[in-house]
C-alpha cells in the first residue's frame, strides 16, 4: 500500500505544479496564451491521469499476484507435509516394527498414495510453469474417450464407485489431435476437484460428436457460485483459505482449452448439482 500511496502523492503533486504553471501562463499571456494553455493543458492532464490510473492497476495487479504466489507457498508447504509425514512415518514402522504381511501392505500403501500425491502436486507446478511460457502445442493423434478414461483411473484410484465414466461407443471414431498430457492432467483435476469439493456421485462424460469433442464433469454438490467463478479460473486462488490444494486446478483447465481454441463453461444445475464442460471444435 504505501507504493499506490506515493503513486497518488506523486501524481496530485504533479497535477497541482501543472494547473499552477497553467494559471501563471494564461494570467500573463493574452487571449491566444489561453487557448493554448487550455488545449494543451487539458491534453497533458488526461494522458497523465490515463497512465496513472493504469500504472495504479498494474500495481494492484503485481501486489495481488504476489500474495497469489505467496499463499501458494503456505499451501504447498502444508500440503506436502501430510503426505512426507505419510512416508517418515512408514519408513519408520517397516524399519523398527515387526510387521505382519497384512500390515506390511497397508503401509507401503499408505507410502505409495503419499509418493503419488506429492508427484502429482509436482507434476501441476511443473504444467503451470510450462503453460505460462508454451507457445506450441505438443500434438499428437489420440482418443478422447481413452485419454478421459486414463484420467479418471488416475483421479479417482481410490474412488472409482463413486464414478460413473460415459463414452463414445469403442468402435466409435472419436481421435483427436492435440496435446493429450494437457487434456489427461486437465480431465483428471476436473475430476479430482468434483470428488473433493463435491456431492454424491461424479458423472464424466466424454463424446466426440458433430466435428466437436466434448468433457463434462457433474457432481450433486452446491458447485461455485456465478460471481466467483471468474476468479476460480485465476492461478493459486483457494476460493476458502481452509481448502487445502495448490489453487491451479481449475487454472489448468481453463489454460489447457484456451490453448486449443476450446470453450470452457461452468453450470449449476436444477434442482443440485454442479458441471463443468469444456467443448472443443475441432478442426476439419
Amino acid at each position: 500500500m504505501n507504493g499506490l500511496w506515493l503513486l497518488r502523492f506523486l501524481g496530485a503533486y504533479v497535477l497541482l505544479q501543472f494547473s499552477w504553471w497553467a494559471y501563471l501562463l494564461a494570467s500573463t499571456g493574452g487571449p491566444e496564451a489561453k487557448w493554448m494553455v487550455l488545449g494543451e493543458g487539458t491534453v497533458f492532464a488526461t494522458l497523465l491521469l490515463v497512465g496513472l490510473f493504469r500504472l495504479e492497476r498494474s500495481l494492484r495487479r503485481e501486489r495481488d499476484r504476489l500474495k497469489r504466489e505467496r499463499n501458494l507457498l503456505l499451501g504447498v508447504t502444508h500440503e506436502l507435509k501430510t503426505p512426507l509425514a505419510s512416508v517418515q512415518l512408514g519408513v519408520d514402522s517397516l524399519r523398527r516394527l515387526a510387521l505382519s504381511d497384512e500390515d506390511r501392505k497397508g503401509v507401503l500403501d499408505n507410502m505409495q498414495m503419499g509418493v503419488t500425491h506429492l508427484g502429482r502436486m509436482v507434476e501441476d507446478m511443473l504444467v503451470a510453469t510450462r503453460l505460462q511460457h508454451q507457445t506450441a502445442l505438443q500434438e499428437v493423434d489420440f482418443s478422447w474417450g481413452d485419454m478421459a478414461e486414463d484420467a479418471v483411473e488416475r483421479a479417482g484410484a481410490t474412488d472409482l464407485d463413486n464414478i460413473t465414466f460415459i463414452r463414445n461407443p469403442v468402435d466409435q471414431d472419436d481421435m483427436v489431435k492435440g496435446d493429450k498430457a494437457l487434456w489427461t492432467l486437465a480431465a483428471s483435476n476436473l475430476l479430482e476437484n468434483a470428488l473433493k469439493y463435491g456431492e454424491g456421485r461424479v458423472t464424466v462424460h466424454a463424446e466426440v460428436k458433430g466435428g466437436k469433442a466434448v468433457l463434462s464433469v457433474e457432481d450433486e454438490g452446491e458447485g461455485i457460485p456465478s460471481q466467483d467463478q471468474t476468479l476460480a479460473m485465476a492461478p493459486f486462488v483457494r476460493l476458502r483459505e481452509e481448502e487445502s490444494g495448490t489453487g491451479l486446478g481449475l487454472h489448468l483447465v481453463g489454460q489447457t482449452a484456451a490453448l486449443h481454441g476450446a470453450q470452457m463453461a461452468m453450470e449449476s444445475l436444477t434442482p443440485k448439482g454442479f458441471v463443468v464442460r469444456v467443448s472443443w471444435a475441432l478442426p476439419r
